[in-house]
């Protein structure tokens, strides 16, 4: 598994970030989105998944990976300068993909042939990761062919599912990471907002 990164800002300041780690046969992939129009966002989304690195040898199943997200939300709240954050996680082994999310950043599989699957489709959008109230919600599905994509709500929002699953089928993972990005580029050459995809093909 080659899972591909892509991370361009729409605003001043970047304040997504992602990560992807190898595991030995398993990888972990996150991305976190610091909430806009307030401070900390981007120290918020580092911590988050400066955190997920740290813990990795904790994630096994979903749960575990609840568990990582109720004490980052714990952790980050009682920072002096973090604000708050979405956070996708997502765990890919041979056999499954497990993971945890909370915001409105997506995780999403998508098949080779017929209809995507938002994997993160019952997350709680708010509390965000910070606020000391978020609720993390788990996924599971099992590993089959076809693309695993984790981005942030400034691709999501700003363009179709349709677009997307198309971009991701249509090209190998290093071309579709950066058509994605693509997709809601402005004419003027802008961003909507600040846009983070990690593309993985399965």
């Amino acid at each position: 598994m080659n899972a591909i990164i892509q991370t361009v800002a729409g605003n001043p300041e970047n304040q997504d970030r992602g990560l992807i780690q190898q595991d030995g046969p398993r990888i972990i992939l996150c991305v976190a989105d610091g909430a806009g129009g307030r401070s900390g966002g981007a120290e918020a989304a580092s911590m988050a998944v400066k955190l997920i690195r740290q813990n990795a040898l904790l994630l096994g199943n979903g749960d575990s990976c609840v568990e990582a997200l109720r004490k980052m939300d714990e952790a980050i709240a009682k920072d002096s300068v973090a604000g708050e954050t979405t956070c996708a996680l997502a765990i890919v082994t041979p056999e499954e993909i497990f993971g945890a999310s909370v915001g409105d950043s997506g995780v999403w599989w998508i098949p080779e042939n017929g209809n995507h699957l938002n994997l993160t489709h019952a997350q709680q959008r708010k509390p965000f990761i910070g606020s000391g109230d978020a609720w993390p919600v788990p996924f599971h599905h099992l590993t089959q062919p076809g693309s695993l994509l984790l981005a942030t709500d400034g691709l999501l929002k700003y363009t179709s599912a349709e677009h997307i699953i198309g971009t991701c089928r249509k090209h190998p993972a290093e071309v579709a990471a950066q058509r994605l990005i693509e997709l809601v580029r402005f004419p003027s050459g802008g961003l909507p907002d600040d846009v983070t995809v990690i593309l993985t093909k399965l």
